[in-house]
């Protein structure tokens, strides 16, 4: 008796062995080229695909919405050659056959046949039968993380945004800003060339910080040190570009 029991069930696992369940099934690089409804104990169909849907490699079959018994699957190619998979089982509702290759390279497929039938008890089987197209595409790349930097005891004195190939823009501070004693300066949105950045003291002469190259977008220059004591700023003067390819950078100025 319990040999009996051991080989029914080596019979089941060896019938539903060929199917995986669908849920989760990565859909990248297939192409459905049809979808029937049993409607009877013993049903018939057939889905005409034709040369303006490509070429295939390998198909797969996905039962929804019910049990189904598989008695037969034909493939039908361009030239007429046939080619009959073994995938005759049961599936369970939400499952699927293995990858069926098909033989020799991608073929042009005329018609798939089917022949099957509801399992007693249950309702009418949705079937889908997908053809492989291609490799899928490569995942995205990652969402970039926002820039972020610890701008605590920092005051912006003010942006711009950068209009042209070649742009020049003025930021005035005045007396009312205060007195310091660094900067640093940060781009947004875009990448950017940096070609002159002049500083100019309410007294004294310019200071010409040595911060001339590219910017990534997100990126900041070093902490610029004034020369001398703190000093007040009476305006900030840019020469910069936006790069070939790239939207408007936006330029941000900080003291502390």
């Amino acid at each position: 008796m319990k040999l009996s029991i051991m080989f029914a069930a080596l019979v089941i696992v060896a019938m539903i062995g060929g199917a995986s369940h669908a849920q989760g099934w990565d859909r990248r690089g297939w192409v459905k080229l049809g979808e029937r409804e049993v409607n009877g104990r013993v049903d018939r169909d057939r889905i005409e695909v034709g040369r303006y849907e490509g070429r295939f490699s390998k198909l797969t079959m996905l039962v929804e919405n019910s049990d189904l018994e598989l008695l037969d699957f034909e493939v039908t190619f361009g030239n007429g050659e046939r080619f009959h998979p073994e995938v005759h089982h049961f599936f369970r509702e939400g499952e699927r056959t293995r990858a069926i290759d098909l033989p020799g390279d991608e073929r042009t497929i005329r018609s798939i046949s089917l022949k099957y039938k509801n399992v007693r008890g249950g309702g009418r089987a949705h079937v889908e039968v997908w053809g492989w197209k291609g490799e899928p595409p490569p995942p995205p790349p990652p969402a970039p993380r926002p820039f972020t930097w610890d701008n605590n005891g920092w005051v912006m004195l003010g942006e711009r945004e950068v209009n042209g190939r070649v742009d020049h823009d003025r930021i005035e501070v005045g007396r009312r800003e205060g007195r310091f004693s660094r900067l640093t300066v940060v781009v947004l949105d875009s990448d950017l060339e940096m070609i002159d950045f002049e500083i100019k003291f309410a007294r004294g002469p310019s200071y010409h910080p040595a911060i001339s190259h590219f910017f990534r977008e997100g990126q900041r220059t070093r902490v610029i040190d004034f020369p001398g004591d703190e000093r007040v700023i009476r305006f900030i003067d840019f020469r910069y570009r936006n790069l070939p390819g790239g939207g408007r950078a936006k330029v941000q100025v900080w003291a502390k």
